[in-house]
């Protein structure tokens, strides 16, 4: 059973440790195991810390009646680059960066470490985060552990896979365009990204600080492979922090109908989303198990559905295209830049201020009218991505036309972001989504789900 210890999911594996059933280098032990054979299929982790993660669990264990409070105690992590992790490296996936190290653990890390989490290494990413697939100009491709052929999505797809394969129980994504919700589509696992503003980011090495965007629409996530392990991630992660401005201090709660199932928007393609037969199956699906738990569902769209996410690009890839390639284009791998600069050039506004400053009062609008909107449908059932899991390949070198194609059918995602809102990813590739700071309410619905499609499947790769 032992050797087995990485099938389990966190909650499990919690419960183990806690009745000294397991011991927390046995866990972190078959963990390494489990890399050192399926790793080298899939680029998903770049940096191991087994020295480090095996002595951190013989002093744990060494200390047990110090740590029966520790919600993720024993709990074995994986961990995406982008985080600064003490003594670890940093890379955002650039060669320029290949050897900046982390002096010290970020927030988000020392919560989980708080809260009793064994972090195992650091796992791959593309350049700089910015895509729905997991290149790295630095380390290569990260492959889809359910097939080898297709890509992982990004740009967490190297968490995902982690999770997915059952080389970690939980995986740390950012969601600022799709990141959690992508990869835990197309690997088909649970993901959840909370509201703008409800987790910390607190980068410890330079730059420090983003554009106005960073706080509105981006945010840390936990991915595993049911709905419990996110509960249980995610409120070690939630809270306000000083060294983030944006976090607010609202107070995180388990409960989120008080007994009374909310009101669900059924929406399929009113953002303009190409949706394939295949998925808006899956949709409607999704929609039965939820009215069979007592759910009200009904065919809605958000107002402003199709300007929403096109409002997203204008304002995302009018600081990309205007302050940030500028900066740092000539760091990314040329893949990873013609993406940024086909996809985004679409959407910029140019250098004229007053036309970004006019999307931000737009923004505001449609933000207005959808929150009025969502009281009353708490919740909106839609897919993530239009399309089931595409080819490793499917956003390389694409021309003008082909890259608005695939915006197409991505259109679903953005929208969230640009409105702040928590969305919760089913490894069948739908998404519920909330009102801000309504977390409790997508994942009690999440767990409806999942009462009928099961936790996440292991994948062999």
């Amino acid at each position: 059973m032992k050797d087995d210890l990485w099938r389990l999911t966190a909650t499990r594996m919690r419960e183990l440790v806690a009745r000294r059933e397991v011991s927390r280098e046995e866990l972190v032990r078959a963990h390494f195991a489990r890399i050192e054979k399926v790793n080298s299929k899939l680029n998903a982790f770049v940096e191991l810390r087994e020295e480090q993660a095996l002595a951190e669990a013989r002093e744990a264990d060494a200390h047990h009646s110090d740590r029966t409070d520790l919600p993720l105690d024993g709990i074995p992590i994986s961990i995406k680059d982008h985080y600064d992790v003490q003594g670890t490296k940093h890379t955002e996936g650039l060669p320029a960066w290949a050897d900046r190290r982390s002096e010290s653990d970020e927030v988000a890390i020392s919560r989980l470490r708080q809260a009793g989490a064994i972090i195992l290494g650091k796992a791959n990413q593309p350049d700089l985060q910015i895509r729905w697939n997991t290149v790295s100009h630095l380390y290569g491709a990260t492959l889809n552990p359910r097939n080898p052929s297709l890509s992982p999505g990004g740009s967490s797809g190297a968490d995902a896979a982690a999770v997915a394969s059952g080389m970690a129980p939980l995986g740390l994504g950012l969601d600022y365009g799709g990141s959690i919700r992508v990869p835990s589509t197309f690997c088909e696992i649970y993901g959840l990204r909370p509201s703008a503003g409800r987790t910390p980011a607190s980068k410890t090495l330079p730059p420090l600080d983003g554009p106005p965007t960073v706080d509105l629409m981006s945010c840390i996530g936990p991915m595993a492979r049911c709905v419990e392990d996110l509960w249980m991630a995610y409120t070690v992660l939630a809270g306000q922090h000083w060294s983030d401005p944006a976090t607010v201090p609202v107070p995180v709660s388990r409960s989120g109908s008080n007994g009374k199932r909310p009101r669900v928007a059924r929406m399929l393609d009113q953002t303009g989303a190409l949706v394939s037969s295949a998925v808006a199956a899956k949709l409607d699906e999704t929609a039965r198990i939820l009215s069979d738990a007592g759910y009200e569902v009904v065919d809605a769209a958000i107002p402003n559905a199709k300007r929403a996410p096109e409002l997203w690009a204008e304002i995302i890839g009018t600081e990309l295209m205007q302050t940030g390639m500028p900066e740092f284009g000539h760091l990314l791998g040329e893949s990873n830049r013609q993406h940024i600069e086909a996809m985004f050039g679409i959407y910029n506004l140019g250098s004229e201020v007053r036309n970004y400053i006019k999307a931000f009062i737009e923004r505001r609008k449609v933000q207005r009218e959808v929150a009025g909107w969502m009281e009353e449908h708490p919740l909106v059932l839609c897919p993530v991505a239009g399309m089931e899991t595409p080819p490793l390949d499917f956003d390389h070198m694409l021309d003008r036309e082909q890259t608005q194609r695939l915006f197409d059918q991505m259109r679903n995602i953005p929208w969230v972001n640009l409105l702040g809102l928590p969305g919760v990813a089913l490894p069948n590739g739908m998404q519920l989504v909330a009102r801000r700071f309504h977390e409790a309410q997508a994942l009690e619905a999440a767990a409806a789900v999942q009462q009928v499609i099961g936790t996440a499947t292991l994948a062999e790769p």
